[in-house]
């Protein structure tokens, strides 16, 4: 049996098809406005998608920081840098997924109840994270909030000389009894 490279008579055959197609106007203005919207939304969704990601990253190394309870090995100003950088990204991620939601509702009519559907179900999926990684990240200011007083209480504790080794305490009791 032997084979034959038809790859040129496949290549024809197509661009005989899309010639026909736009003769035929299959390929009309609201067809291919629907497919950019579809990219669009795609587009956005992917890129919220990511910045989600990204901010469960920075999270996560927030939470490992929070968590240490060294006085010593205490990364305050990372942990703040952190804090603020976090707060923006849930800021911006808010703005980002009301906007897609917009886009969806802005093309609510165009397009078929299958890909409304999707849609809405790709935002719903997108503010779940997004809430889950707001909780988390109160739940993680708490931890640190509460560690800060453990900390500060230990430090009072053992900074603090015991009232009878007290050396000015001590000399004014000898200097009483002369």
């Amino acid at each position: 049996m032997t084979c034959r490279d038809r790859t040129l008579e496949f290549q024809s055959a197509c661009k005989s098809l899309q010639g026909r197609q736009l003769q035929n106007g299959t390929h009309t203005k609201p067809a291919i406005n629907a497919i950019k919207q579809r990219s669009d939304f795609t587009l956005m969704a992917k890129r919220i998608g990511k910045d989600l990601n990204n901010t469960f990253a920075k999270l996560e190394k927030l939470t490992i920081l929070a968590k240490r309870k060294s006085l010593f090995d205490d990364k305050a100003v990372e942990i703040e840098e952190l804090t603020y950088i976090i707060k923006q990204d849930i800021n911006s991620l808010n703005k980002q997924i009301a906007q897609l939601q917009d886009l969806v509702r802005s093309r609510s009519g165009q397009n078929g109840r299958h890909i409304q559907t999707h849609s809405n179900t790709i935002v719903v999926s997108l503010q779940s994270k997004l809430a889950s990684m707001s909780n988390d990240f109160k739940s993680v200011l708490e931890v640190r909030t509460e560690n800060l007083k453990q900390q500060r209480s230990r430090r009072e504790h053992f900074s603090q000389a015991p009232v009878s080794a007290s050396p000015l305490l001590a000399n004014n009791f000898s200097m009483s009894h002369l």
